[in-house]
Protein backbone atom coordinates (compact mmCIF):
# COMPACT_ATOMS: atom_id res chain seq x y z
CA UNK A 1 0.00 0.00 0.00
CA UNK A 2 1.55 3.20 -1.18
CA UNK A 3 0.90 6.60 1.18
CA UNK A 4 0.57 9.91 -0.39
CA UNK A 5 3.34 12.14 0.70
CA UNK A 6 1.74 14.68 3.25
CA UNK A 7 3.39 18.47 3.68
CA UNK A 8 4.65 18.80 6.84
CA UNK A 9 3.08 21.14 9.06
CA UNK A 10 6.20 23.60 8.90
CA UNK A 11 5.85 23.87 5.32
CA UNK A 12 2.21 24.60 4.86
CA UNK A 13 1.30 28.33 4.77
CA UNK A 14 0.54 29.24 8.24
CA UNK A 15 -1.20 32.90 9.67
CA UNK A 16 1.09 34.03 12.89
CA UNK A 17 -1.33 36.93 13.81
CA UNK A 18 0.72 39.46 11.50
CA UNK A 19 1.59 37.60 8.23
CA UNK A 20 1.73 34.41 6.78
CA UNK A 21 4.84 32.06 6.78
CA UNK A 22 5.52 29.99 3.97
CA UNK A 23 8.59 28.63 1.89
CA UNK A 24 10.02 28.15 -1.19
CA UNK A 25 11.99 26.10 -3.42
CA UNK A 26 14.56 27.52 -5.23
CA UNK A 27 17.02 24.87 -7.13
CA UNK A 28 18.04 22.41 -3.90
CA UNK A 29 17.22 25.06 -1.77
CA UNK A 30 13.75 25.23 0.81
CA UNK A 31 13.51 29.14 1.79
CA UNK A 32 11.20 30.59 4.44
CA UNK A 33 9.79 33.31 3.66
CA UNK A 34 6.37 35.73 4.80
CA UNK A 35 3.86 38.10 3.09
CA UNK A 36 2.84 40.78 5.51
CA UNK A 37 -1.16 41.23 5.67
CA UNK A 38 -1.10 44.58 3.73
CA UNK A 39 0.93 43.14 1.20
CA UNK A 40 -1.47 40.27 0.77
CA UNK A 41 -4.41 42.87 0.92
CA UNK A 42 -3.30 45.24 -1.66
CA UNK A 43 -2.89 41.87 -4.16
CA UNK A 44 -5.87 40.67 -3.56
CA UNK A 45 -7.75 44.20 -3.67
CA UNK A 46 -9.65 42.99 -0.80
CA UNK A 47 -9.52 44.09 2.72
CA UNK A 48 -9.68 40.06 4.96
CA UNK A 49 -9.09 40.37 8.30
CA UNK A 50 -9.82 36.21 9.30
CA UNK A 51 -7.07 34.06 9.06
CA UNK A 52 -8.96 31.58 7.14
CA UNK A 53 -10.01 34.32 4.52
CA UNK A 54 -6.09 35.66 4.46
CA UNK A 55 -5.32 31.64 3.87
CA UNK A 56 -7.68 31.46 1.16
CA UNK A 57 -6.21 34.45 -0.96
CA UNK A 58 -2.49 32.95 -0.24
CA UNK A 59 -3.89 30.01 -1.75
CA UNK A 60 -5.50 31.94 -5.01
CA UNK A 61 -2.88 33.88 -5.51
CA UNK A 62 0.47 31.50 -4.72
CA UNK A 63 1.82 31.15 -7.63
CA UNK A 64 2.34 35.58 -8.02
CA UNK A 65 3.25 35.46 -4.55
CA UNK A 66 6.23 32.31 -4.89
CA UNK A 67 7.44 34.59 -8.13
CA UNK A 68 8.27 37.30 -6.27
CA UNK A 69 9.64 35.83 -3.31
CA UNK A 70 12.10 34.16 -5.84
CA UNK A 71 12.45 37.23 -8.01
CA UNK A 72 13.29 38.76 -4.73
CA UNK A 73 15.56 36.15 -3.75
CA UNK A 74 17.14 35.98 -7.28
CA UNK A 75 18.42 39.68 -6.99
CA UNK A 76 19.99 39.45 -3.76
CA UNK A 77 23.96 38.79 -3.52
CA UNK A 78 23.78 36.33 -0.54
CA UNK A 79 21.56 34.04 1.26
CA UNK A 80 19.06 35.60 3.19
CA UNK A 81 19.33 35.22 6.88
CA UNK A 82 16.11 34.88 8.56
CA UNK A 83 12.67 34.88 6.87
CA UNK A 84 13.13 36.92 3.35
CA UNK A 85 10.01 38.72 3.78
CA UNK A 86 7.43 40.37 1.19
CA UNK A 87 5.65 43.75 1.86
CA UNK A 88 3.55 46.56 0.20
CA UNK A 89 6.50 47.76 -2.03
CA UNK A 90 7.39 44.73 -3.02
CA UNK A 91 4.15 44.29 -4.75
CA UNK A 92 4.49 47.75 -6.25
CA UNK A 93 7.40 46.66 -7.34
CA UNK A 94 6.17 43.52 -9.34
CA UNK A 95 3.29 45.59 -10.78
CA UNK A 96 5.33 48.46 -12.07
CA UNK A 97 7.39 45.60 -13.94
CA UNK A 98 4.59 44.22 -15.22
CA UNK A 99 2.50 47.55 -16.15
CA UNK A 100 5.11 50.45 -17.11
CA UNK A 101 3.42 53.81 -17.53
CA UNK A 102 2.42 54.64 -20.81
CA UNK A 103 5.26 56.95 -22.98
CA UNK A 104 3.93 60.45 -22.96
CA UNK A 105 2.50 61.22 -26.40
CA UNK A 106 5.07 63.50 -28.74
CA UNK A 107 4.32 67.18 -28.63
CA UNK A 108 2.57 68.33 -31.79
CA UNK A 109 5.10 69.93 -34.43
Amino acid sequence: MTRAKQTPDALRPRWDGRRILFEVQDAERSVACAISMNALQDMSAQRRFKPADLLAAFAELGPRIEAIALHKLRARSEAPSGLLNIWSDDIEEEAAAHHPPPLAAAPPA
